[in-house]
């Protein structure tokens, strides 16, 4: 959830910066504007991207753990 949190932080702010950067101006303010832009949507796709694909929180408790290790060792014996 936090991560979301940070991709919507970070468009707001990238959002509210466009509004306020120019384009015009010499070659050097050009490519700094173009990098920071290419920076600012690389954390954004990151941040989307953990939310998106973090891995599902397990429930573990003493049952399943045991129910789960006996499987393992039926496995074992029956593949010898």
């Amino acid at each position: 959830m936090k991560n979301l949190l940070y991709a919507l932080i970070s468009l707001v702010m990238l959002f509210l910066g466009l509004q306020q950067i120019t384009m015009t101006g010499d070659h050097m303010q050009t490519v700094f504007l173009m990098s920071w832009l290419c920076l600012a949507i690389f954390v954004i796709g990151g941040n989307f991207a953990h939310y998106l694909y973090k891995p599902k929180k397990a429930e573990y408790n003493q049952q399943s753990v045991i129910d789960r290790n006996r499987q393992r060792k039926r496995q074992r014996q029956t593949a010898r």
